[in-house]
């Protein structure tokens, strides 16, 4: 996204701006525009108003150009500054009081041989990359910069759904998702729609992401919120069913992937309730069996990680379990693209 207020960057991953409640003369960072939000639960709006995976990218015009950006939070977060695929050392805090960060190309960057490989991204375009914990907003940019142009950045988007696990919840950072990693193994760009505690297949949402023309594969990871709500089954299944086939449906070209529920709790533990875990997972595969649409696929989550790769709470993946999951879906999505 392009807005008018900022011209000179890109606001990655962001459908919409508006006014920051902690900061009327910031700009907060939407993932879905207002309009949809109001036809959601208030818990999935509230998510997709958090930064997950979006990013304000901009290249200088030259190498020694310093670039302002004045960025504020709800609270204190942390954000990482990228160039290309190359990783800060350290995180950056910005907290509720607007932060002026100065940036410029760093100067091995700028010194790096033209023959070596740097990946999806040019070297010189600057990511400020958000968490999902903390709202973000934009107050102002400045000095000589503009948007990547589309050969610096990968040709692909990969948009992806689903719960908090989608979101990255309990990875030690965005870029350590799986959703991050699958973009990083197959070279796209990822769009994250992941709604923690609230990926319950809402058909206003399906109904907005089908009509989104700026990706070319999707994952849909459907849903363990839902399986620990008070859903039945038949609920799940004609929720899902919907979900899946109107985006299917809308855009016929396009490569979906399916995923069930990965282990979990459910399956684990001795209070567990392994049946009605299996059960999402069978209504999920029926979705994918009976989709008119050839260009759906189904990855069973039971199969992509190992107890050992959960945190904890035995819901959320570790870094290593994010991983696992990344290299399982890309190794799919490599068979399945057109």
């Amino acid at each position: 996204m392009i807005s008018e207020a900022h011209p000179t960057v890109s606001l990655h991953n962001v459908a919409e701006t508006v006014s920051a409640a902690w900061d009327a003369d910031g700009d907060r960072l939407l993932r879905v525009p207002e309009s949809v939000g109001t036809e959601l639960r208030d818990d999935a709006r509230d998510r997709l108003r958090h930064p997950t995976n979006s990013e304000v990218r901009f290249v200088p015009m030259t190498d020694d150009a310093e670039i302002e950006v004045t960025l504020s939070a709800a609270e204190r977060t942390e954000i990482r500054v990228f160039w290309g695929e190359f990783q800060p050392w350290q995180a950056l805090e910005i907290n509720s009081t607007p932060t002026t960060l100065t940036l410029r190309v760093p100067d091995r960057l700028a010194d790096l041989a033209s023959d070596v490989p740097t990946g999806r991204f040019d070297r010189r375009v600057c990511r400020i990359r958000f968490e999902r914990f903390t709202p973000v907003a934009i107050h102002d940019v400045s000095g000589a910069c503009r948007p990547p142009t589309a050969d610096e950045r990968p040709g692909k988007r990969y948009l992806a759904y689903g719960t908090s696990i989608t979101e990255g919840a309990k990875a030690s950072a965005t870029h350590l998702s799986y959703v991050s990693r699958v973009a990083q193994n197959c070279g796209y760009d990822a769009l994250n729609f992941g709604c923690s505690g609230s990926a319950h297949c809402e058909p206003a949402l399906a109904e907005y992401l089908a009509g989104r023309d700026d990706w070319d594969v999707a994952t849909l990871a459907l849903s363990v919120n839902m399986a620990n709500a008070q859903y039945i089954t038949p609920e799940f299944y004609q929720r899902a069913d919907y979900f899946v086939n109107t985006i299917a449906e809308a855009n016929p070209e396009k490569t979906i992937v399916c995923v069930t529920l990965f282990p979990y709790f459910a399956d684990l533990t001795t209070s567990g309730d392994t049946a009605r875990a299996d059960a999402f997972r069978d209504a999920l595969r029926t979705v994918v069996e009976t989709t008119p649409h050839d260009t759906v696929s189904l990855v069973d989550g039971s199969d992509l990680l190992s107890p050992t790769e959960l945190t904890w709470d035995v819901l959320h993946p570790s870094d290593r379990g994010m991983g696992a999951i990344g290299d399982a879906l890309s190794a799919h999505l490599e068979t399945v693209t057109r």
